[in-house]
């Protein structure tokens, strides 16, 4: 018998290091309670083997104003995922970033819980194919504030949700926050601090707030209606001369899977019928129910009018029924808050004068109807030299404001197409680079986009209000770079809507080097 001599090189899970720490904290103050602080950091990386590793990560944090949440289960630490990848591919599930930020259109960056995957081939060429897809629960739903600054107040100021809801969790990193179109940083020792659980945002003193600051918020909020979906995938090709690829993205509501909301037979019949108008998205709140010690009841009574109210009741001997009532705005409703409790409000019904509604709350339920959004294009680039880059993409969206409903349907489906360019004309050996650039869009009215398109100050740029109908945007101009002088840059911009708007705009800007001063200056008219 012979006994082989080779020694078995392999040890899985060789070199796999483990780092991390667990603290625990009590901040106290003479005018706050005591506050519990904690904090968990574990990372997990290595080889499995000579072409795969592996890294992982669960992170939770419940330092106030930063990130929330003591966690009990797995979808509620603040990060989770396990990662495999080596040099030509990578699968990581968990909590997954999706971001797309090489397409005009498709532009987005998602919070997610789900799978990802992506490889890239390597042709003799030299050319590269990329593959990736994801699929995955949404964790949040985007959404905006835009509000003023008070003179003076670095706040809390209240994130509400895009339908006025002044009570939104919102998704743990996902913020962005604009001041006068500059994005700001987060951290005590930055610029502001965000409270998630709350939805609030406090600016750090190093930060005054005045009264002429324009301040916007984007955020993912956690929507908990319905059980929500998100797909994305597609894939790249590119040479030395061509480069193109095509992306899809879909993110709808599971319409027979709701969460915080059990629709009854009558309110998905009520959704059918609604179509896309949010205003008939409500029903009946009141339910009959039996008098009990500690219940807020109501009976219904018949004004000379004509009108069926409901008025707070004790009485066991009457038909009573347990009624929700709704905020829907000043002036809005029929109902004001007449007396409040620890544990519940009692509401009274006030009349109408000369036909305007003198109440704030309105006895029905907001229906929440499922929805669907999705985006797909396809783009390209070609570069024959390094002189000339032409870049195009065209794309259509779908938008489902009601799964429910066939009504309003024909505004779901738009399209927008993109084109632009940028050609050296002259570079001379002392580093001066004249380009001419240029770029058009057309976006069709239903076109829907995942997240926002242009620059945050782009509404207050062009003076718009209400743009109504198709959009053509065209740019026209010339940038000149000098390693000696700087740069300038002139553009010329039209903006149209097909309905109610057009407008022109020329656009300056330079940075400017004589010896040893700089100047900085940009202007539009």
């Amino acid at each position: 018998l012979d006994q082989s001599s080779n020694d078995n090189l392999f040890t899985p899970f060789d070199g796999l290091n483990t780092s991390g720490s667990i603290s625990r904290g009590i901040t106290i103050g003479n005018n706050q309670n005591a506050v519990v602080d904690s904090q968990l950091d574990l990372q997990i990386s290595g080889k499995l083997n000579d072409n795969v590793s592996i890294r992982a990560s669960i992170q939770d944090a419940n330092i106030p104003n930063q990130q929330g949440g003591y966690s009990q289960n797995l979808e509620e630490f603040d990060q989770l995922f396990i990662e495999l990848y080596s040099d030509n591919w990578n699968i990581r599930a968990g909590d997954v970033d999706l971001q797309n930020q090489g397409s005009y259109f498709g532009r987005f960056t998602k919070k997610v819980q789900g799978i990802s995957l992506a490889g890239t081939i390597t042709h003799e060429n030299g050319a590269k194919t990329a593959a990736f897809a994801s699929v995955a629960l949404v964790r949040g739903v985007f959404s905006g504030s835009d509000f003023l600054g008070s003179e003076g107040n670095q706040g809390p100021y209240k994130l509400v949700g895009p339908n006025g809801e002044l009570f939104v969790l919102i998704v743990s990193g996902s913020e962005k926050v604009f001041v006068n179109g500059v994005l700001l940083a987060r951290g005590e020792n930055k610029d502001y601090v965000i409270d998630y659980n709350a939805g609030e945002i406090k600016f750090n003193p190093t930060y005054p707030i005045t009264a002429n600051m324009r301040i916007r918020v984007e955020y993912q909020f956690t929507e908990r209606n319905y059980t929500r979906f998100i797909g994305y995938g597609g894939g790249n090709y590119t040479s030395e001369t061509f480069d193109v690829g095509a992306y899809v993205y879909s993110e709808n509501d599971a319409k027979n899977q709701p969460l915080q909301q059990s629709l009854s037979e009558e309110q998905v019949a009520i959704l059918k019928t609604a179509g896309d108008d949010m205003n008939a998205m409500v029903a009946p709140s009141s339910i009959p129910d039996t008098y009990e010690e500690g219940k807020f009841l109501y009976k219904k009574e018949l004004l000379e009018t004509g009108v069926e109210i409901f008025v707070f009741s004790n009485n066991p001997e009457e038909e009573l029924f347990n009624v929700r009532f709704t905020l829907v705005g000043n002036n809005l409703g029929d109902y004001i808050r007449a007396q409040t409790s620890a544990i519940n409000q009692i509401f009274e019904y006030i009349a109408p004068i000369n036909g305007m509604a003198q109440g704030s709350y309105a006895p029905f339920i907001r229906l929440n109807a499922p929805t669907k959004l999705q985006v797909g294009g396809v783009k390209g680039r070609y570069h024959p030299s390094k002189n000339t880059k032409i870049n195009f993409e065209v794309a259509g969206s779908k938008n489902d404001l009601n799964l429910f409903s066939n009504i309003d349907n024909e505004n779901d489906n738009g399209y927008a197409a993109h084109l632009d360019f940028q050609q050296h004309i002259m570079s001379r050996p002392d580093s001066l680079v004249l380009t001419a650039e240029g770029a058009f869009d057309f976006i069709n009215q239903d076109f829907r986009s995942v997240e926002r398109l242009y620059n945050v100050e782009f509404n207050r740029d062009w003076n718009l209000v209400n743009p109504l109908g198709n959009q053509r945007f065209v740019s026209a101009g010339a940038n000149a770079v000098s390693a000696t002088y700087g740069s300038a840059r002139y553009m010329f911009q039209q903006l149209h809507f097909s309905e109610n708007y057009d407008g022109s705009r020329h656009e300056v800007s330079t940075n400017t080097k004589l010896k040893n001063a700089t100047f900085i200056a940009n202007g539009s008219y």
